[in-house]
């Protein structure tokens, strides 16, 4: 690490310790001054300290009890892109393990701290697999499940993500553990407690550990089996027991809105609008899967005529549905937001509703948050917000994730523009109607936009029961209102 970078680090210790808050603001921008004539490595290093530097503004903000609930929290949005550019640096993997397991922890510590625990979890798994007995990345994880656990509405999914954070808590606390810089005192003893709390826990519900999670059939065919594989193994079955499971007890879509009440006069719409949504999904999750899996040409692709441009391009049946894959992810979100708009009677028309408008007002790229989002306390709705910042809009200055912008594009490009999918990178020059990717650059595009929309999926159900469960605790009790149950459509199969 270069000397002056060094030096910079040590001076946001001092600066963060001291709670100086204009010094770190300072310190932040010296980061950012250097960037251009770092080294790869070193760019790595800056963007961690820069997002040190936002962290402790954020630490020292905590001390207001407002800010605690607060849902403007730029620091932290400016934390997680700091992470993100790091961890997305090409040269992130030849870090030494221990940077890169520091990195990915923080950044899982930041997201679930804004409630956005499933994304979360993949950081402190990839921390995980760089160093499997890195005590941070292990404590903090348990400590996410068990809040994800007390977040769901079906207790018995309650029981197999805390029996999971159970083993994981014993895992940071072993004589094995690492610790980056020696043991924390204070904080294992935490991680004790928790450990503490999820046995007892588990022994008052009875909980079963000697029951078999893996005993089902994935499917009746190899086709089948296949599939659901694949889709365990990327952690896209809308299940909350896919993010700690990859045994068939989780290869099931079980995730739905819960029990909740209407006005007597209401008609019962929001159960349909999921529906509408997780079919989407499935969808979408399907034909990505296909496209990715098969190699033989499609019987539609038969004696069409096309002409080549000598550029690399792939035609066919297979681009097309990874195409229609992506745009349908993508339109998810903003269904999403017309279901927030319905539900929380935020009053905009379907017409001006969007993911990332439907939570305020902007004014000058600013958002001001509508009263019945500002200051909520619900933490998946607040992760929803958050997971929001993933998307770019023009009218937004911020954005969470580096490459917003692209991902937008591209769904542009697929929606209103010429994309050419390319079996290999070809030196084509993209113009405003026409652009190339590769298929394997696409590919991993649409299952990242595919992941965010599971995740904002089970954010909205988890966000609906725990409003439902403010307002039964608020409501006036005289109010007429019926409970909806969800009862599951049968399917035949002719």
């Amino acid at each position: 690490m270069n000397a002056l970078i060094e030096e910079i680090g040590h001076q946001i210790d001092i600066a963060s310790d001291d709670k100086d808050a204009n010094r770190l603001r300072i310190l932040s921008k010296q980061c950012q001054n250097k960037m251009e004539d770092a080294n790869s490595t070193d760019k790595i290093i800056l963007r961690f300290f820069e997002a040190n530097c936002y962290h402790a503004l954020a630490k020292i903000e905590s001390t207001n009890e407002e800010y605690l609930w607060s849902w403007n929290k730029d620091e932290r949005v400016s934390e997680i892109l700091a992470l993100q550019q790091a961890v997305s640096n090409t040269s992130f993997s030849s870090l030494p393990a221990l940077w890169q397991c520091k990195i990915l922890t923080n950044l899982g510590n930041c997201l679930n701290n804004l409630g956005r625990f499933v994304n979360a979890l993949k950081y402190w798994d990839s921390a995980l697999r760089v160093k499997p007995n890195f005590a941070m990345a292990l404590g903090n994880k348990g400590i996410g499940l068990i809040y994800y656990g007390q977040s769901l509405y079906d207790y018995s999914h309650t029981g197999i993500l805390t029996a999971a954070a159970k083993n994981i808590f014993k895992q940071s606390i072993s004589k094995d553990a690492l610790w980056d810089s020696g043991v924390q005192q204070d904080v294992e003893e935490q991680f004790t407690k928790y450990y503490d709390n999820s046995v007892e826990y588990l022994k008052n519900i009875q909980y079963d550990f000697e029951f078999d999670l893996d005993q089902w059939a994935l499917g009746s065919s190899e086709e089948e089996i296949d599939y659901k594989q694949w889709c365990l193994n990327k952690r896209l079955f809308l299940s909350p027991l896919n993010d700690v499971l990859k045994y068939s007890a989780a290869a099931q879509d079980v995730i739905h809105l819960p029990n909740h009440k209407y006005k007597i006069d209401e008609h019962p719409r929001f159960p349909n609008y999921y529906n509408l949504l997780k079919q989407e999904y499935v969808t979408a999750r399907y034909m990505l899967y296909e496209a990715m899996n098969t190699e033989t040409q499609h019987i539609s692709d038969t004696d069409v005529l096309l002409l080549s441009g000598n550029d690399g391009v792939e035609f066919g049946y297979r681009t097309e549905q990874l195409k229609v894959a992506y745009r349908v992810a993508y339109s998810i979100f903003d269904k999403i937001a017309l279901f927030l708009n319905d539900y929380f009677s935020v009053g905009l028309s379907p017409s001006s509703v969007s993911f990332r408008k439907v939570w305020g007002k902007v004014k000058n790229k600013e958002l001001k948050l509508y009263p019945c989002f500002a200051n909520s306390k619900n933490w998946p709705l607040r992760g929803l917000y958050y997971l929001s910042k993933d998307l770019f809009d023009e009218n937004f200055v911020d954005v969470a994730l580096p490459d917003a912008q692209e991902l937008a594009n591209l769904r542009n490009r697929t929606e209103h523009r010429f994309l050419s999918l390319q079996e290999y990178t070809a030196s084509i020059q993209d113009t405003d109607i026409h652009s190339y990717t590769t298929i394997t650059d696409f590919e991993e595009k649409t299952l990242r936009v595919l992941s965010m929309a599971r995740e904002a999926l089970i954010y909205l159900s988890l966000a609906m029961h725990r409003e439902e469960e403010i307002r039964n605790q608020t409501e006036d009790k005289k109010r007429l209102s019926v409970p909806i149950f969800s009862v599951p459509i049968k399917r035949q199969i002719f």
